[in-house]
């Protein structure tokens, strides 16, 4: 296709404001069965991938299941721009759908991770898709997950698989920060949603900030920097707060930035929370 610099309409429903928040219902067709009318539903803080031969994936988020119900999904979805087709691959077709941890570090055809969205994602060297995080509210999670593309099933990696509640009835687990700049196998950044992610060279997975808890359980805005390691399965705390500190006169909690000068690397400059 030429260069046009043009948008297309690919596929989907233009949802009508009789249909209200709730959007368009997924057609979900048979697991694992692509169709051309195939289609997620409606929704928003999925989480999505590209994995090595160019499928898009997402998945969950807060949005509206095969009957038109609206909450949070844990449906996984593969789109091939070859074929132009969707398939439902793993999870729930309602937002009923419940997930199940297994065993650490074990594929299984039953497990699932929980609904949730805003969760971070990365592609790991091999093509596997990798989910961290993510609020279910009042659940905010720290939980990690890999999905094997060979085999079709998920492994919980780390993170808790149960949270205490709090005095709110929120649902959520604090960070362990051990030493900066030093892996551990106890580290595990904190319950958190909407944080960014991105990969490094060496195929190290790095997270950033995002709304959630810090080292004391104190909630808000974040701006720590986390680097974990596939091949060793250990999360190192890189950078910024372990604590958050109160902001304003209603008990918002956050962490400023360092800026330092402008165009230069500086060690203690640092993002604020975000």
């Amino acid at each position: 296709m030429a260069q046009t610099g043009e948008w297309v309409w690919m596929g989907g429903s233009i949802p009508t404001y009789a249909e209200g928040w709730i959007g368009q219902p997924g057609e979900y067709g048979a697991l694992g069965v692509p169709s051309t009318g195939n289609i997620p539903g409606s929704r928003m803080m999925s989480t999505s991938w590209t994995d090595k031969t160019g499928n898009v994936w997402i998945f969950g988020g807060d949005g509206s299941d095969l009957i038109g119900n609206g909450g949070y999904l844990n449906d996984l979805w593969e789109f091939s721009p070859a074929s132009g087709q969707w398939t439902w691959v793993a999870g729930g077709d309602r937002v009923s759908a419940v997930g199940q941890y297994g065993t650490l570090g074990v594929e299984a055809p039953g497990n699932q991770p929980p609904r949730r969205g805003g969760a971070a994602g990365w592609v790991d060297v091999q093509g596997n898709l990798w989910l961290f995080g993510g609020l279910d509210y009042p659940a905010f999670y720290n939980d990690l997950w890999k999905f094997d593309i060979t085999t079709g099933e998920w492994a919980w990696m780390g993170g808790s698989s149960t949270y205490p509640i709090d005095q709110y009835n929120n649902y959520e687990a604090p960070g362990v920060y051990g030493t900066l700049g030093t892996p551990s196998a106890n580290n595990v950044p904190g319950s958190r949603w909407n944080a960014v992610s991105w990969i490094d060279p060496g195929g190290n997975f790095w997270l950033f900030g995002g709304s959630g808890y810090d080292s004391n359980l104190a909630y808000g805005s974040l701006n720590d920097a986390w680097k974990y390691q596939p091949s060793t399965g250990g999360w190192t705390w890189m950078g910024g707060s372990s604590t958050l500190i109160a902001m304003d006169q209603k008990g918002n909690f956050g962490q400023p930035g360092i800026a330092g000068t402008k165009g230069s690397a500086a060690a203690k400059n640092i993002p604020g929370g975000r």
